[in-house]
């Protein structure tokens, strides 16, 4: 899997940072600490987790925070590497167990236990862990050396899924409307335009119930809070349905998330679009994983696509 491949990449640096350290280290006189490095660096080739954590126990009360930090990650990442290969097995019990080793939570970690809840159906939880991973990406002291774009967008795509099959907003808007997780504007270089909004359509119906009011009341803010000033909504249905029956559907959806944004004081331009059924959702989640039910919940869907500002 690319989040084991992606953990592989990263520790086959070692060397290289290690000599960062070292440079780091030579102005000291923690020479207990120096003692160790060959040690730690073969456990960290080796993706030995076990003598790891016996090193770690010997050298915190030596090292400097900036080395410590560094094997903490270096740590994480292993317990992330072994967990996702038992995931991919279906262990999922095992693989909760490796992700408990990890002494930080980093943004592999986090989108294991994301892949997990989703094997689960845990919409919600999944949510919050993926997004949880964009916001550690997001942070250069938490991942100094980021994924390259593909992953951070496969990232955002997942959490993007599950937030709508979670049904809310609440995890990624806050009261105020500032955006975390999948609405931030910047993820280390990835800027997404085109967002999932949060709000389910039940099957043949336009109108919002009351979760989705909340939802968009959220987004309202949100986009009052980033004051976009101009936005497109594109409706979008599942399969049922005839080609004109959608198409019609799509757009009565996208018009009522319109007015209600309209409604909540939205003064930015906003144009509307219908898909009806032809741009089914690309599924970052193998479709094995979906209940067709859940592919049709995604499909139901009004996408929120932002002009620069």
């Amino acid at each position: 899997m690319e989040n084991t491949m992606q953990n592989k990449r990263i520790l086959s640096l070692v060397s290289a940072i290690v000599f960062w350290f070292f440079l780091c280290l030579a102005g000291s006189s923690l020479a207990a600490c120096i003692d160790y490095q060959n040690q730690v660096n073969q456990a960290v080739r080796d993706h030995n987790l076990d003598k790891l954590e016996q090193l770690f126990a010997i050298t915190q009360a030596d090292c400097p925070t900036n080395y410590l930090d560094w094997l903490r990650r270096s740590m994480a990442q292993i317990a992330a590497a072994h967990a996702d290969e038992l995931m991919q097995q279906g262990q999922l019990e095992r693989a909760n167990k490796w992700l408990k080793r990890a002494p930080m939570l980093t943004w592999g970690t986090q989108v294991i236990q994301g892949d997990i809840a989703m094997r689960h159906k845990q919409w919600q939880a999944a949510a919050r862990y993926y997004n949880q991973a964009i916001d550690l990406i997001a942070n250069n002291e938490a991942t100094p050396h980021p994924p390259p774009k593909q992953q951070i967008e496969k990232v955002f795509q997942l959490a993007s899924q599950a937030q709508v099959l979670a049904g809310n907003i609440d995890n990624i808007v806050s009261s105020r409307g500032k955006g975390s997780g999948m609405m931030l504007n910047n993820i280390r270089g990835f800027k997404p335009t085109s967002r999932l909004i949060p709000i389910q359509f039940s099957t043949n119906e336009s109108q919002l119930n009351k979760n989705g009011k909340k939802a968009a009341g959220q987004l309202a803010n949100y986009i009052k809070q980033y004051n976009f000033k101009e936005i497109t909504l594109i409706g979008h249905t599942d399969s049922n349905g005839s080609d004109e029956y959608n198409y019609t559907l799509s757009q009565k959806r996208a018009d009522t998330v319109s007015a209600y944004l309209q409604k909540a004081g939205i003064t930015a331009i906003i144009k509307t679009i219908a898909k009806g059924e032809s741009q089914p959702l690309p599924l970052e989640n193998s479709a094995n994983n979906y209940t067709q039910d859940e592919i049709d919940a995604l499909n139901r869907r009004v996408e929120f696509v932002t002009s620069p500002r």
